[in-house]
């Protein structure tokens, strides 16, 4: 179960997701600084609302991603990508 130190948060609204990179880019979290921004949109619907998460520690749970980010809107999804190797 190592994270490979990226994620993606999709909210519903733009403005959100706007106020988490404000926010969230560049923190310090344990040992790592993370970077927040924009990933490329899979659908219009949520155009400008798809974050890409990268510098996360290996050791971040999807609820502990979630809690961070939740503070500033309302999340749609997230993941963390997990190494398929070593699971």
């Amino acid at each position: 179960g190592q994270s490979l130190g990226y994620g993606f948060v999709n909210y519903v609204d733009a403005k959100d997701a706007e106020k988490a990179i404000n926010t969230l880019n560049g923190l310090r979290l344990q040992t790592k600084t993370i970077k927040v921004s924009y990933a490329r949109p899979s659908s219009a619907s949520i155009r400008d609302a798809n974050l890409y998460v990268s510098g996360l520690p290996k050791t971040m749970t999807q609820k502990e991603l979630e809690q961070l980010f939740s503070q500033y809107g309302r999340i749609i999804t997230s993941r963390i990508l997990v190494d398929q190797v070593t699971g």
